[in-house]
């Protein structure tokens, strides 16, 4: 099975972090679809590793929500779950609101300008890869947390928004990046403004928004999708 990933570089990165990131980066593009079978052997093999490092990023994966390890069967990736999109995006909300509240009242120059040269990389690369853009657009929510004074948030959201994060990356065609753009440009705008009220409105609708495109991406996709029981 060709995972399309490729073999890592030595690094000052302990090897377990390295596969980890591989592993969470190819899961969130979807180059490891849900429902995929991996195995330990066949991911150290591709990316040049023992498998006790892989051993261990398969277990931090499935803390995640990304993989299903069960005695005696294969380890496959989840199918996304529409119950933890919306637990994720309520989660990431609180906290990354809370955040932006604390950079407005320490240090709102120092947000601008962070989130101000986020957009210019954004612009610049509207046309890039998904992944890039991904990247670019995850650099923008990060910023406001670091303005806060509490940088590690993000770890927190991002432990915490894994379905969420399949489900953006599906979306992102070239109308939903201007999308992208158009919302991050208009919660700066609110900051510029000092207006925290809308700032915070602006967030929460621009985080909560993926809910409105789920539906669709289910739609297209049903098998990445677990099935809703019936009531």
């Amino acid at each position: 099975m060709d995972l399309a990933i490729e073999p890592l570089e030595k690094q000052a990165v302990s090897a377990t972090d390295q596969v980890f990131d591989a592993l969470y980066s190819a899961v969130i593009s979807i180059k490891l679809p849900p429902g995929a079978k991996v195995s330990e052997a066949e991911i150290a093999k591709q990316l040049g590793v023992s498998r006790q490092p892989v051993r261990d990023a398969f277990f931090r994966l499935s803390n995640l929500g990304f993989l299903s390890i069960r005695p005696q069967r294969a380890t496959v990736i989840t199918q996304i779950s529409l119950r933890a999109v919306a637990d994720a995006v309520f989660t990431r909300t609180a906290l990354e609101v809370e955040c932006l509240r604390t950079a407005l009242t320490n240090d709102p120059v120092l947000l601008v300008k962070a989130l101000d040269a986020s957009l210019t990389a954004q612009a610049e690369s509207l046309r890039a890869s998904r992944d890039n853009f991904h990247a670019l657009d995850e650099a923008f929510h990060e910023a406001i947390c670091i303005a806060s004074g509490h940088a590690h948030v993000w770890s927190l959201i991002r432990e915490q928004k894994a379905h969420l994060d399949r489900i953006r990356y599906l979306t992102l065609s070239l109308e939903r990046r201007n999308h992208v753009i158009q919302d991050h440009q208009s919660i700066l705008e609110a900051i510029i403004a000092k207006d925290l009220q809308l700032s915070e409105s602006r967030l929460r609708a621009h985080i909560g928004d993926v809910l409105n495109a789920a539906p669709e991406i289910q739609k297209q996709r049903p098998e990445y999708f677990e099935k809703t029981p019936e009531k």
